[in-house]
């Protein structure tokens, strides 16, 4: 604790952060950094933007040989550092700029990455919305659990496109508006009951999820979320949450000149699934394959949407 203290003085601030719904976001991450993590899965081996292609089965619509050798890469909301982490393990030769909101995350995100002797990462006190005053563009950017917690997720995802270089990648993660049917009803309930996002109010309303037998809440038990205060917190009680849909993804990728690359996911079997459902290959680049597929497997994108996008 002592350490993150005295790196907080350490840290860059790119602007105040002054967004009404920004600060309430980054005072709860104050109080309750997301996750705390003691040990990470870091790749062994960084791999070049082509091979990352090729690994995760992405479809490149505009040529990507513009893009560095050696990728500046923007982590928009880097929370404690995992993500950071996992992309700088994982693109070689990269230099990795993390940004978030809360100066305790950022702290706890330089502790672990001096622990583990990463050079390549510079984190920064930033909000999406001032990114602009960087005055520049990124060969790759990533958000992901990120544009939902934002009071207009579009505004924000489109200073996030300005910043990318023409066939640029842009890895995004949204919230499912049909995955989250069960957050939805926890919400409502925690809302109509006008429960405190304090530690009490939190245990209380856990204590009551763990004795009810509700077919729709019981789902809320499976997730690890659900288990600790300050994840339970951004699981149930987050001060603002959007959810979509993959029609709704769609039209903003169509509007913000985005093209569609492909969904990444944490088991492979989810993708094995899907192509004996629609084994044609182009299936896969198709969102409203994708979108029958959803409706007919409600929780399949129970953690969140996860997927690339190129700029055109």
């Amino acid at each position: 604790v002592n350490k993150e203290l005295a790196l907080k003085e350490s840290i860059a601030r790119l602007n105040p952060i002054n967004d009404d719904v920004s600060v309430a976001v980054q005072n709860q991450y104050e109080e309750n950094p997301y996750p705390r993590w003691i040990d990470t899965q870091l790749e062994i081996r960084p791999l070049s933007i082509n091979q990352v292609i090729a690994q995760q089965e992405l479809q490149v619509i505009r040529d990507i040989s513009l893009l560095s050798e050696a990728p500046q890469i923007l982590i928009a909301g880097c929370g404690t550092g995992q993500h950071a982490l996992d992309t700088a393990s994982s693109f070689e030769k990269s230099h990795i700029t993390a940004i978030d909101l809360s100066l305790s995350s950022l702290a706890y995100a330089k502790r672990k990455t001096e622990e583990l002797g990463f050079t390549n990462i510079d984190y920064l006190q930033a909000d999406i919305l001032d990114l602009g005053m960087l005055g520049k563009q990124f060969d790759i950017i990533e958000s992901v659990g990120v544009l939902h917690h934002m009071a207009d997720p579009l505004s924000g995802w489109k200073i996030l496109t300005d910043c990318l270089k023409p066939g640029g990648m842009m890895k995004i993660g949204l919230y499912s508006e049909l995955a989250r049917q069960h957050v939805v009803t926890a919400r409502d309930l925690i809302a109509e009951k006008n429960i405190s996002a304090d530690k009490k109010g939190m245990l209380t309303f856990r204590e009551e999820m763990t004795k009810l037998d509700d077919p729709g809440l019981n789902l809320l038990k499976t997730s690890i979320d659900f288990y600790s205060t300050s994840t339970v917190r951004d699981l149930l009680f987050h001060v603002q949450e959007h959810r979509f849909t993959i029609p709704q993804i769609s039209a903003a990728l169509d509007e913000l000149g985005l093209a569609f690359m492909g969904f990444t996911f944490p088991e492979k079997s989810i993708m094995k699934a899907f192509k004996m459902a629609y084994p044609k290959k182009d299936a896969l680049y198709d969102l409203d394959t994708w979108h029958d597929y959803e409706t007919s497997n409600p929780r399949l994108f129970f953690g969140m949407y996860a997927f690339w996008a190129q700029k055109l």
